[in-house]
């Protein structure tokens, strides 16, 4: 039995069965399409543990039959919203439960003499991609409550669009007007399509250059500085932090990149969480860059219901800081995670508040907020105070984040900048070389794709065939020479397959 780190998308094992799943898929015949690839589905869910599949088919039959029966009752009753409520908080009462009350389950088994090794318990907790489609199924409720959508009859669609292997373990979080509707089309695709088969593969191979290649290098130093940050001076700290912005955007975006990609070589066209994040020029921005499907999701299913912004400025911030905190919460129990999203609707409170204060202020000193170096300090601004929120976000407790804050700001060693002591945070000179050409690699894609807006395969297929494949094997030797593999990579599974 394969286990959750030893098939991970990178893994030689997930390749052979995206092939071969592909191969199959593509042969059946089109009544049977659905069937294959539900059946796939599941057959990956239970590769990376049992217990993934079984939670996985108690969401997809109890928010099935839900739908259906809101679908019948009277839009104007109020039996349709006694429904929707009593569905939505058994799926997160699930959630919220399997996510925080792990002492109280663990009690449980415990006095009624169930003993059960760590890693299965672990398993039971927190299966893999429950938080991803849990929303995806609650965003569906909700649209059918709302007749946005009409509800699934096909249970084997439905089934295929909240298990989906390709975004399975980390989104993105789909709605039913985006993936359950090229669902319901599945025998119309035309599967044998090389341009669109080339391009799934370039992003599938761009995501394996953003986590073989930067995340888990900037993992090394991460987690050399985060784990002794009571004897780093704050050179050390700043680099820590840096270097853990850069890899939970690379590990995370890396992920959806292979998930955009599996996605469209099999025919299907999924959200693309993250565009250029790194770039904007506020917070506001940034989550509109930044896992944009659980930013919508939060933005359409929480925000706007709680009165969004049509109840006056007061009650806008108010809402923005719920959303905040619930999308903290949604991260984890851990009051860290409370804290990090708290800063970033504090961030966007006070942006909101200042923002005529800062621009009657442009207006006096004569600043053009358009010129070009104006806009790079906004953006060097916005990324200082998400890196900040980082160390929230990594930090294993609060005292720990004030630990590393305090000495961050308290003991300042300039020297250590051109001393060499960055050789010494875990990777040697030609290891943080790599890692810092690599990120002007992504520096530069990702300024392409704020610019142009398109993604790194659309901007290939724009370019001369042989300019196209030359960057193609560049890229594809990068990942070979450079990714880093073998036991080491195996403890540094993907990030938000733990949300």
């Amino acid at each position: 039995m394969f286990s959750a780190l030893s098939f991970s998308y990178v893994s030689v094992e997930y390749i052979l069965f995206f092939l071969g799943v592909f191969f199959v898929y593509a042969v059946a015949p089109k009544r049977l399409r659905a069937g294959v690839l539900t059946a796939a589905c599941y057959a990956y869910a239970v590769l990376l543990a049992p217990e993934y599949a079984m939670f996985l088919f108690a969401v997809t039959v109890f928010t099935y039959l839900a739908a259906i029966l809101i679908g019948r009752a009277n839009p104007g009753g109020k039996g349709r919203k006694v429904l929707l409520t009593a569905a939505l908080c058994c799926v997160f009462g699930l959630v919220l439960l399997l996510k925080y009350g792990g002492g109280l389950i663990a009690g449980v088994l415990g006095g009624a003499g169930v003993e059960m090794p760590d890693d299965a318990l672990r398993r039971i907790l927190m299966p893999v991609g429950l938080s991803f489609y849990s929303f995806a199924s609650c965003g569906y409720l909700i649209d059918v409550y709302k007749e946005k959508c009409v509800p699934e009859k096909n249970i084997l669609h439905y089934a295929l669009f909240l298990s989906f292997f390709p975004i399975f373990t980390a989104g993105p979080i789909e709605r039913a007007d985006g993936l359950l509707a090229q669902i319901r089309n599945i025998r119309a695709i035309r599967l044998w399509d090389a341009k669109r088969i080339g391009s799934g593969a370039v992003l599938m191979l761009w995501g394996y250059f953003l986590k073989l290649v930067i995340a888990d290098r900037a993992a090394v130093v991460a987690d050399a500085v985060f784990d002794a940050a009571w004897t780093k001076d704050s050179f050390a700290l700043i680099v820590g932090a840096v270097a853990y912005a850069l890899q939970i955007y690379a590990d995370f975006a890396g992920l959806s990149c292979m998930a955009l990609g599996g996605a469209k070589a099999l025919g299907f066209d999924v959200t693309d969480n993250f565009d250029a994040p790194y770039l904007s020029g506020s917070i506001k921005e940034f989550w509109r860059r930044w896992h944009i499907s659980l930013s919508f999701w939060f933005r359409d299913y929480l925000y706007i219901p709680l009165g969004g912004s049509r109840r006056g400025e007061a009650r806008k911030y108010i809402n923005i800081l719920i959303v905040f905190l619930v999308c903290g919460a949604w991260h984890g129990g851990s009051m860290t995670f409370l804290v990090w999203g708290l800063l970033h609707g504090v961030y966007q409170l006070v942006g909101g508040l200042t923002a005529k204060k800062r621009a009657g202020i442009c207006q006096a000193l004569k600043i053009d907020p358009k010129a070009l170096p104006f806009r790079v300090w906004q953006k060097l601004c916005t990324f200082a105070l998400c890196t900040f929120a980082w160390i929230f976000f990594r930090a294993p407790t609060l005292n720990d984040a004030w630990i590393y804050i305090s000495r961050m700001v308290l003991q300042p060693d300039p020297w250590n900048v051109m001393n060499g002591s960055i050789y010494t945070l875990g990777l040697d000179a030609t290891e943080f070389n790599i890692l810092f050409l690599a990120c002007l690699a992504l520096l530069f894609v990702d300024a392409l794709q704020y610019r142009k807006k398109e993604n790194i395969s659309a901007l290939l297929n724009r370019q001369h065939p042989i300019v196209k494949y030359a960057l193609i094997a560049l890229l594809l030797a990068a990942v070979l020479t450079f990714g880093r593999y073998g036991m080491s990579f195996a403890s540094n599974a993907f990030i938000y397959a733990e949300f």
